[in-house]
């Protein structure tokens, strides 16, 4: 029988900000909803929403985020972005499933 363990193939991912360190685990829908109405430019994006997301995403204190300049708040986006849809075509493979599949 198959099995899937969406844990494994999800696995967290770790941002520091500010010397500070977040997880991300998921993101909920309604912040991918917030996410889909980007509209692409990252650099004309309404920094509020850009901040508003981050909080979401990271669980992170609105002052740490508010603090970030432009470079860093893209940066981020896009990277947290980038590593998502890696997972999702399948190019960026969690350790704990190599793991597996070598054994």
């Amino acid at each position: 029988m198959s099995k899937i363990n969406i844990d494994e193939l999800c696995e967290p991912i770790e941002v520091t900000v500010g010397g500070k360190t977040y997880t991300v685990d998921d993101i909920s829908q309604e912040t991918a909803g917030k996410m889909s109405k980007m509209g692409g430019d990252e650099a004309n994006e309404d920094p509020k929403l850009v901040s508003e997301i981050l909080i979401e995403i990271l669980h992170a204190n609105k002052a740490d985020i508010n603090k970030l300049g432009l470079r860093k708040r893209t940066m981020l986006i896009l990277r947290l972005m980038e590593i998502i849809n890696e997972e999702l075509e399948g190019k960026n493979v969690p350790k704990a499933v190599l793991k597996k599949l070598q054994s």
